[in-house]
């Protein structure tokens, strides 16, 4: 690593090691075509072996001295604008391939030393772009075999990348000026942004397969958030180009294996990191920022703008709005780095009390229940272990006996979101009349068919069928309905209007975990519910508690129930609630 660098940075993750270390590896196949460059070389030898044992000073002395040697104009240090070398002419004709590495190496090494030693200044900046501005000089000149020889062409990839990395530091060093606020600072800090952008895309260009270049070019045009002096982040705010800058790099990254598992040979990344799975979960989680910018930058854009904003991106399914693609984002950076601190924050922050996803739209949820009617039953108890309806069951009827005796039968039950009818057979036996509700014909016609324990049924949405039974429902079932919609002031409206004056509701409802309940009391402490990875609903306890005891519920037990079904292996949490409905809404007198 140069030196080092904000933290907020993407390159103090992606950064290459220093240069001097590739040209180690090539130094004894340089080739000499004169006595002085012979004397050059042995000057970058040396200069090498001073740096490499950090005899920094003794280094650039070294490399000073060494470029000294070198023909005209191969040895000139004051270019200070790419358009300088069209007006080069050289009587010393082109050096061959390796000759020009060395003379690169020789450059580009010296303003590395020298980045060591003062940090990024002009000084290191003219060192890296004289290196650069060389290789063109040399490659408007070169013979056509000669020009794509890849030992010269190595070096000047790593001479644009460092430049680049210069140019961002300087910007930054911008943006931490006790003037910043000037124009004349803001225009200059974009000029540099401006310039690292280009010598990142002259990097790429050279080396397609550069995905650091990639990476911190995407840094330059929409890094978010804040460096370590509190500081907004210096980019150019191209959000847009910044995720096709990101996505470029996870493209190079993992195109060797695919996200499907499939072996891609021609996709080699130049210089891999040994941290793969992290460095793409950080670009997963910065194409999340670049979609919801706000939530790091403090500006003044609603979330509900963002949340309603559908993306623009090509290649990107139309209806998506920004707040879900990022958790997308986000989820996946979590698949590559679990603990990516982060990614968890920023997803905390985009699905508590998010209005994105199949909760606002019944139709995708028809549309799921349609697509699995067939393996529904399958899936849901053999695949995912689902336990909920017994162990509701035993737990209603232990409050039941306290609160009705042995043996009693409801006159009307309501199952919603019956499915194919298991939580149905559950509570069959306490019900005089027994009515199915799903929102899928096919469902419907599953129940039918594998379970026929209803009486009858109705297909829609509940909070319309329920207004088919006002004042007539004694109890309400639903196992695992509910956690297709967000807000539930609606759903207990309609809930209210059906209930008999002391009717019950026994229901389920997905929990977050006790890591994300913490960072989502820190992040959004009134957070009501939290989408989650499959696009179901969590709610919070304390949410559904206040939204019942507006339409006259009180809660008479309250229990946990994690683990009730599996994802992915791993039991989800869960706590389930049995309400009473009643004008006497005082606190629960039954809680586990």
């Amino acid at each position: 690593m140069m030196h080092p660098l904000p933290r907020h940075r993407l390159i103090s993750t992606l950064v290459l090691p220093p240069i001097l270390l590739i040209f180690f590896s090539l130094q004894y196949v340089v080739i000499i075509t004169n006595a002085a460059t012979s004397d050059a070389t042995d000057f970058l030898l040396k200069a090498d072996s001073a740096m490499y044992n950090n005899r920094l000073e003794e280094a650039i002395e070294l490399y000073s001295r060494g470029i000294q040697f070198l023909p005209k104009p191969w040895s000139t240090q004051q270019y200070h604008d790419f358009a300088d070398f069209q007006d080069i002419h050289s009587d010393e004709g082109v050096p061959p391939p390796k000759e020009m590495e060395m003379i690169l190496s020789l450059h580009t090494n010296y303003a590395t030393a020298l980045s060591l030693m003062e940090g990024s200044t002009d000084n290191v900046l003219n060192g890296y772009r004289t290196a650069c501005i060389l290789y063109r000089k040399w490659k408007r000149s070169a013979r056509e075999q000669d020009k794509e020889d890849m030992a010269p062409k190595k070096v000047a990839v790593q001479s644009f990348f460092f430049l680049g990395m210069t140019y961002q530091d300087l910007a930054s060093a911008v943006t931490s000026s006790v003037d910043r606020a000037e124009n004349r600072h803001r225009e200059k800090q974009e000029e540099y942004l401006q310039h690292a952008v280009k010598v990142y895309a002259a990097a790429t260009k050279l080396d397609p397969n550069h995905w650091s270049s990639f990476a911190n070019m995407g840094v330059v045009l929409a890094d978010v958030g804040l460096d370590g002096d509190g500081n907004n982040a210096a980019s150019l705010q191209l959000f847009e180009e910044g995720i096709m800058s990101y996505q470029k790099a996870i493209e190079i990254l993992i195109g060797s294996i695919g996200y499907d598992g499939s072996s891609k040979k021609d996709a080699r990344p130049t210089d891999p990191p040994e941290n793969v799975d992290e460095v793409v979960a950080e670009l997963h989680y910065r194409i999340g920022l670049c979609l919801v910018p706000f939530l790091f930058t403090g500006t003044d854009k609603s979330e509900q703008d963002y949340g309603k904003k559908l993306c623009t991106l090509p290649d990107v399914a139309s209806g998506r709005s920004c707040m879900e693609l990022s958790a997308y984002q986000f989820h996946t950076a979590l698949r590559f780095h679990p603990r990516h601190e982060g990614a968890l924050n920023a997803l905390a922050l985009v699905t508590a009390d998010a209005t994105f996803g199949m909760s606002t739209d019944v139709k995708n949820v028809q549309q799921l229940f349609e697509e699995y009617a067939s393996s529904f039953e399958n899936s849901l108890v053999d695949q995912l272990n689902y336990n909920g309806f017994h162990r509701m069951r035993r737990r209603f009827d232990h409050v039941m006996l306290k609160e009705k005796g042995e043996n009693h039968k409801f006159q009307l039950v309501v199952d919603a979101g019956c499915g194919t009818g298991l939580a149905g057979e559950v509570f069959r036996n306490i019900s005089d009349t027994l009515i199915g509700v799903d929102i899928s014909p096919k469902i419907i016609e599953q129940a039918k068919q594998s379970h026929p324990v209803y009486d009858d049924y109705r297909i829609g949405d509940i909070r319309q069928v329920l207004q088919q039974f006002p004042q007539n429902v004694s109890l309400l079932v639903a196992a695992d309905s509910f956690i297709y919609f967000n807000d539930l002031s609606d759903l207990f409206v309609a809930m209210k209007s059906a209930i008999e004056e002391g009717g019950y509701a026994v229901f389920s409802l997905e929990n977050v975990s006790a890591d994300s309940e913490q960072r989502l009391t820190v992040h959004r402490p009134s957070w009501r519910w939290q989408i989650t990875p499959s696009g179901r609903i969590a709610h919070r306890k304390d949410y559904v508690e206040s939204i019942a005891g507006k339409q006259s519920f009180r809660v008479i037990l309250y229990e946990k129930l994690d683990g009730f079904r599996k994802e992915n292996g791993v039991g989800v949490p869960g706590h389930f609630f049995v309400m009473k409905k009643s004008s006497d809404t005082l606190a629960s007198n039954d809680e586990l």
